[in-house]
């Protein structure tokens, strides 16, 4: 399976735009959107330039207002507690109880691809334990736009996935009931 995962659009044209020529370009099996999607006054209007031939499933992000939330819900792309099954594989937010194989969080896990420019790390603690205890193969994230990259934790493959900083377009992330792997873009 052929991942595209990206976060922090933060409604700016040229970011969807990127993000539609990936979809040509790479020719996912599914497109993650890890939050922060849309600007400050447009709500869910950014989603119509996401419009994929593929499944898009995806979570808010702390900038996202409720109709980005909203339209996420109405368009079936917004992950929440139950996983969601694409090409023979889970999908799961933070709220997930259930295992999954990629889980989607805006929010880094504390400690790994979370380091601000303060040098501090601003990652999540809760989405660190819910990692742990549910054991994705991979976690897709973004949130912190100056530390976008793939790290392991653990048994997990953390990919920041941020679009925010310019220093990335998103990941590719390659999943097969064997390996995992990641690249930014």
């Amino acid at each position: 399976m052929r991942i595209l995962a990206c976060a922090d659009l933060h409604g700016v044209p040229e970011r969807v735009e990127r993000v539609r020529d990936l979809i040509v370009e790479i020719s996912p099996d599914v497109v993650l959107l890890a939050g922060d999607l849309a600007g400050y006054d447009d709500e869910g209007a950014i989603l119509d330039g996401l419009r994929s031939p593929v499944p898009v499933l995806g979570v808010g992000g702390n900038m996202d207002g409720a109709g980005v939330i909203a339209e996420l819900a109405r368009r079936g792309w917004l992950l929440h507690d139950e996983p969601r099954t694409v090409g023979g594989f889970t999908f799961g937010s933070p709220g997930v109880e259930a295992g999954c194989d990629v889980l989607v969080s805006h929010f880094p896990p504390r400690g790994t691809l979370d380091r601000a420019p303060s040098g501090d790390h601003i990652g999540s603690v809760a989405v660190r334990e819910v990692m742990r205890a549910v054991a994705p193969r991979v976690l897709v994230c973004g949130h912190v736009h100056e530390a976008p990259g793939v790290e392991r934790a653990g048994a997990t493959l953390v990919v920041n996935c941020s679009m925010g900083a310019g220093r990335a377009r998103g990941a590719l992330i390659v999943l097969t009931p064997d390996n995992v792997s990641a690249k930014l873009l």
